[in-house]
């Protein structure tokens, strides 16, 4: 886990803008360079609406990686998936999502047909925030893929019977939307994308794996952080939302995202920060308390050593450009 300088982005979504989900940079840049990397630029193409759908029967794909989020439904077969340096076995009715720059592909496949749903996070969080703060969203979409080695795979999604028509109708329609592009398609694919994420959240809220479990957990904490992280929060004030000792906690945290809770809260309010440097007038020691800092001088110092600038430095440069 790496938290890279995301927060420089400013975009006003919440969670996936500041925390770099999956390996550490020291491990993602290894080999990668002969890896085909595919941009959003070219595979989202229509910047209003930056979904796309691919149905694919699919035979071995060789592995690449991309700058985008990658939502998978396994609709029929078997095959394996190649996640970096592992593998995993997958079936229908499977649902896993690969975040960004990842070396991916498959192998083995049987008879296997898979839907990608492509999208730009960022931008559909922006639209519906409500999403970034439910415990299946964080459990599914970011805190699985970084626990998946751990766990073995053992914390995806694996669609009840009755469910996986209901999905597959989704991509369907999602699909047809973006490729007849009739009038008002882009509210349209915004709608589908984000009733189809519920419905999976809401299957996963519901699933009774130990895996799931623990991840749902992690994914209440923050979802409370990112609701409330301009007040005033403690350890056992968190632990209380869980039900589970402060050791506990510190521990399924930290192997579910690389840091502790504590140190998540700050970076959120770090680049809740940046981002009001960017889009506000408001003065440093305003925005310092409006995020939850007591101390400006405090907050400048935490800014410099996360930003690796000061936060006058940042505003300036982030209004201005380099």
């Amino acid at each position: 886990m790496a938290f890279g300088n995301t927060f420089g982005a400013g975009a006003r979504r919440r969670v996936v803008v500041r925390i770099q989900w999956g390996v550490p940079q020291t491990q993602a840049s290894q080999g990668t360079n002969s890896i085909p990397l595919l941009t959003s630029q070219t595979v989202l193409d229509d910047p209003n609406v930056p979904i796309a759908v691919r149905v694919i029967d699919q035979a071995d794909l060789n592995v690449h990686r991309h700058d985008f989020m990658e939502l998978v439904v396994v609709l029929d077969g078997s095959g394996e998936h190649v996640l970096d340096d592992d593998r995993f076995p997958i079936f229908a009715g499977d649902v896993f999502v690969i975040d960004e720059n990842h070396r991916h592909g498959y192998r083995n496949a049987h008879e296997m047909r898979i839907a990608n749903i492509l999208f730009d996070e960022k931008v559909l969080l922006a639209r519906d925030e409500s999403l970034a703060l439910l415990a299946g969203y964080q459990a599914l979409f970011h805190l699985e893929p970084v626990a998946r080695r751990k766990l073995s795979f053992a914390g995806k999604l694996h669609l009840p019977s009755e469910s996986r028509l209901f999905t597959e109708q989704r991509v369907f329609s999602l699909q047809s939307e973006l490729a007849g592009k009739r009038e008002g398609y882009r509210a349209a694919a915004v709608s589908l994308l984000v009733e189809m994420i519920v419905h999976l959240c809401r299957l996963y809220t519901a699933g009774d794996s130990a895996a799931q479990k623990n991840l749902l957990d992690i994914g209440r904490v923050v979802g409370y952080l990112e609701t409330h992280y301009a007040e005033s929060i403690e350890l056992d004030g968190l632990t209380e939302l869980v039900a589970m000792s402060g050791r506990t906690l510190m521990r399924r945290f930290g192997e579910a995202t690389g840091t502790t809770p504590m140190q998540y809260l700050l970076r959120l309010r770090i680049d809740r920060a940046a981002t009001l440097l960017k889009t506000t007038s408001m003065s440093i020691t305003e925005i310092a308390g409006t995020v939850g800092f007591h101390d400006s001088n405090y907050f400048t110092r935490q800014f410099r050593r996360i930003m690796e600038t000061s936060p006058r430095r940042w505003r300036r440069t982030a209004v201005s450009g380099p």
